[in-house]
């Protein structure tokens, strides 16, 4: 049973939905999935992604701090220091906390009792618990980390019941004669032996042409139907070195590829790789593929960090499958010594697309560059895939190292950084590849258009 294992987890889940809190409006404009994250849209998202990586912007639900004397506002303020408030006193999320006036601002009205609905998201409802509002000061300078003294206490809520679709709605007293731009800090605090409280930051503007909150929800889309498909990490799974890439790749019910995520292992990831790696798979393939585990009391998906053996890997499709390897960090330009076809495997050897080598009495052959992994070990659809009958075929043609800017052909070998020319378009390689095509490997594909 996985159940025992989300004590630390249940607690982590939930945010401000309107005014919508700075984190979640960086998530859903998108684009910190793009290279060094140029795509992000917003100038104070973009400056987020360059302090803290895409960590807060899919952790949008875990802006907590755990305070035991939580009832102390000192000792809260310990947890949550200056300077770090809208990340909530998490190093990891410190890009939130970035002053900046770009971020994006929600426009709000106050309704003829100077309130808003606020309207906060729990996928993880907690009761009993309580509420506090604050409000940035007239004078807040935004270029300014935020602090507790540039914030006042103005309006609080006792325990308040959860509707049935598991959000909190709130009347909040704002001042009358606000004008301009502010930040509403909510404090969310659980009145538990933990002491854990959630804090958002919302961005707001008040306008005449603003919205009291009442003017609806945003429906949430249900819960996709999964499939188990097997456990993600295996027990005993190598550690990557430092410079390698460990590729996750699901495919459809006909062994067809759907999609390959990639993560670069660095010193800062080697030891969470498995949880950074699934949390980009969760948010770039929503509704289709998830890594995780259901927890029946939320009752919804969530990957379990506490035990990232429990975590298993989750399709709409019961015949899909998938494949998690670790692809070695590229080959030199001139490998000292091409392996000759029908020799045994030698993990000291570097095999490219096309090689092929004998391992206790198989033929295989290799389907990308690799080195160290061991035939029959790397999963049906790993680098090693057995080849038919005991007679290897022919090796393949030697690779015809391109020139940067020329025209692309579907016999070279590129390697990462390359840039060829196609149907009049310049397109540069993300990582090592060969007869994948420009123009077809999708958007987050190996070939990228050079903008």
């Amino acid at each position: 049973m996985l159940s025992a294992s989300f004590h630390s987890q249940v607690s982590a889940h939930g945010w401000v939905e309107f005014p919508a809190a700075r984190q979640v409006i960086c998530s859903q404009d998108g684009g910190h999935w793009s290279n060094n994250g140029q795509d992000i849209p917003n100038q104070a998202c973009k400056a987020a992604y360059d302090i803290s990586g895409t960590y807060p912007f899919v952790q949008i639900n875990e802006f907590a701090a755990l305070t035991k004397d939580y009832r102390d506002i000192e000792a809260v303020k310990r947890q949550v220091p200056n300077g770090e408030l809208c990340s909530a006193g998490a190093s990891a999320k410190l890009g939130m906390s970035n002053p900046s006036s770009e971020w994006q601002k929600t426009k709000i009205k106050l309704d003829s009792n100077n309130q808003i609905l606020l309207t906060f998201h729990a996928s993880a409802p907690h009761n009993p618990s309580f509420w506090e509002f604050y409000l940035t000061k007239p004078d807040y300078d935004p270029s300014q980390a935020l602090t507790w003294d540039d914030l006042e206490l103005v309006d609080t809520e006792g325990n308040v019941a959860v509707s049935d679709d598991r959000k909190y709605r709130i009347k909040v007293t704002l001042p009358a004669d606000r004008k301009g731009d502010a930040i509403l800090y909510t404090r969310w605090q659980r009145d538990d032996p933990a002491g854990e409280g959630f804090y958002n930051c919302s961005d707001i503007n008040f306008s005449a042409n603003g919205t009291d909150g009442n003017g609806g929800d945003i429906v949430d889309p249900e819960d996709p139907t999964f499939n188990e498909l097997g456990y993600y990490l295996p027990q005993g799974y190598p550690t990557p070195n430092v410079d390698d890439y460990v590729s996750f790749r699901g495919f459809n019910n006909n062994g067809q590829e759907q999609l390959e995520e990639r993560l670069l292992i660095t010193a800062n990831n080697q030891d969470n790789w498995p949880e950074l790696l699934a949390l980009k798979v969760n948010d770039k393939h929503k509704n289709k593929w998830f890594i995780g585990v259901w927890h029946a009391e939320m009752q919804h998906y969530m990957y379990d960090r506490q035990q990232p053996y429990a975590n298993k890997v989750w399709n709409n499709d019961s015949k899909a499958s998938y494949a998690l390897s670790i692809v070695h960090a590229e080959p030199p330009i001139d490998p000292p010594t091409p392996p000759q076809p029908g020799d045994n495997w030698n993990k000291d050897t570097t095999y490219n697309d096309g090689d092929t080598a004998i391992h206790l009495g198989k033929h295989w052959q290799a389907h990308w560059w690799t080195k160290g992994d061991e035939p029959g070990t790397t999963g049906e659809w790993g680098v090693w895939r057995e080849i038919n009958g005991t007679t290897p075929p022919l090796p393949p043609e030697p690779p015809v190292p391109p020139v940067t800017g020329d025209e692309w052909k579907v016999e070279a070998t590129y390697s990462e950084g390359q840039q060829v020319t196609h149907n009049q378009v310049l397109w540069q390689a993300h990582w090592w590849t060969k007869g994948e095509e420009p123009g077809t490997t999708g958007e987050w594909g190996v070939w990228r258009a050079v903008k």
